[in-house]
């Protein structure tokens, strides 16, 4: 009777174990979907930043809780082939702008609006067009 009762326990924990590993890489999995999608979202607000852009490679991109926006780092280049390092600031509450960037290069970083189609490479390596 008591070797039951371990065989129970133990097949409860192990289900209980399982269900929860589970749940959390499907909550990991959505993080990254979402992330995703703000990269692309906020390659729309970067076409209505900057004039003449032929692609955008993010190397990094990260979540803060605290103040519900993301911070994109990129490499942005321009139809010439010429490339900048950056990092700007993207919220989905303000879908077509960027915020929290520094002019790095003046002849890449045109303000303006882009109207071409944009290469992109996500974070995942994952590539696409906006």
């Amino acid at each position: 009777m008591k070797k039951k009762w371990v065989f129970l326990v133990i097949g409860l924990l192990l289900i209980i174990g399982i269900g929860g590993k589970i749940f959390m890489d499907q909550k990991e999995a959505e993080k990254e979907v979402e992330k995703i999608e703000a990269e692309r979202m906020s390659v729309e607000a970067l076409k209505n930043t900057f004039a003449d852009i032929k692609s955008v490679e993010f190397e990094k991109s990260g979540y803060n809780v605290m103040t519900g926006s993301y911070r994109m780092f990129v490499k942005m280049t321009n139809q010439e082939g010429k490339s900048v390092r950056f990092s700007y600031s993207y919220e989905k509450s303000t879908p077509y702008e960027t915020g929290g960037y520094m002019l790095k290069d003046e002849e890449v970083q045109i303000e303006g609006i882009t109207t071409n189609k944009v290469q992109v490479i996500y974070s995942n390596k994952v590539e696409g067009e906006v």
